[in-house]
């Protein structure tokens, strides 16, 4: 069985022949599809160009394959398809739109009590704007199978693009109630907490990533980032969550000690902000000290001299 190319030695391939698929073959050209699949690559350029080629020129010769050519053709379609506007105003699908509804058409017809191609048509009504169309295919998915995890998630981008913020942080705690061990799922949530202010809710989230995943720095640099606002927030401050915040960023620091430059902005910023009048006063200073020194290190390796004099000044002011 051959081993499919990177997508960089599949497009060298296809450049000797002038990227004409017509030129390169059926070899080069699936290679190249397949390159962007395997790879999860986002370049529905050359999927169009290549998989429809195959599609119309090879489709026998792709075997039980050329369902799953279909499927990946139709979704470069989706993310090319647009509305536009007829001379009279009435709205009209685009040429990619309605080259999708005859590859959906073929594959509902081939698998007719697919749950995959049912969301496959709900997609289609997004890419038109049929927003509640395409909310109401993806519930009765999740009837039938209510931990599907493409649903769900499709139905919480449907409801942030349309600014209903609320509402998509209720379906994904409806979700992470079913399935918590969703990293992806706890992260959107967290976001959407925090676009409301939500601190709180969104430091709980983050709890749960870190009990999933404890050697994932990001987690502790971003606990850190939330425990900070949440003390800088509250009245008076909170000394307490400030100094939470900063073992946080050091443990971050622990974790990935080079090009870390946020858990060391955060370390420098509890420091800045701990009481004066503290016991480890001493160990505060010298812990910023040390801080703003990795950070003048850090820029310094990078030859970012503008920085450099930049960071160098507000370090200073902040450990006055």
């Amino acid at each position: 069985m051959s081993v499919t190319p990177s997508l960089d030695e599949a497009e060298r391939a296809c450049a000797a022949y002038g990227h004409e698929p017509s030129r390169c073959g059926f070899d080069l050209s699936r290679d190249l599809v397949m390159a962007v699949r395997e790879g999860k690559h986002v370049r529905p350029d050359l999927v169009l160009k290549y998989g429809q080629y195959l599609l119309k020129s090879h489709a026998s010769r792709l075997g039980d394959g050329v369902w799953a050519m279909y499927e990946q053709v139709y979704m470069a379609l989706l993310q090319y398809g647009r509305r536009r506007k007829k001379s009279d105003g009435a709205n009209d699908l685009s040429d990619e739109l309605r080259l999708a509804g005859e590859y959906c058409t073929i594959l509902a017809a081939r698998f007719p009590d697919s749950i995959r191609v049912r969301r496959l048509e709900a997609m289609m009504w997004e890419a038109k704007d049929e927003f509640e169309l395409a909310m109401a295919d993806y519930e009765s998915i999740l009837k039938e199978d209510p931990n599907n995890l493409f649903a769900v998630k499709r139905q919480v981008a449907l409801l942030r693009s349309q600014g209903k913020t609320a509402e998509a942080a209720k379906k994904l705690v409806a979700h992470l109630e079913v399935v918590n061990s969703d990293t992806d799922g706890w992260l959107q949530l967290c976001n959407l907490y925090l676009q409301q202010q939500q601190y709180r809710r969104a430091a709980f989230c983050m709890e749960e990533l870190i009990l999933i995943n404890p050697m994932a720095y990001i987690y502790h640099l971003r606990y850190g980032e939330i425990l900070l606002s949440i003390g800088g927030v509250e009245k008076g401050g909170n000394a307490d969550l400030v100094r939470t915040a900063r073992k946080y960023f050091a443990h971050s620091l622990d974790l990935k000690p080079a090009n870390n430059l946020r858990a060391l902005y955060g370390v420098l910023i509890c420091c800045a902000a701990a009481p004066k009048g503290a016991k480890s006063k001493n160990e505060v200073e010298e812990l910023g000290r040390w801080a703003q020194k990795r950070l003048l290190e850090e820029y310094g390796a990078a030859k970012a001299s503008t920085m450099l004099e930049a960071v160098k000044a507000v370090s200073d002011e902040l450990l006055a």
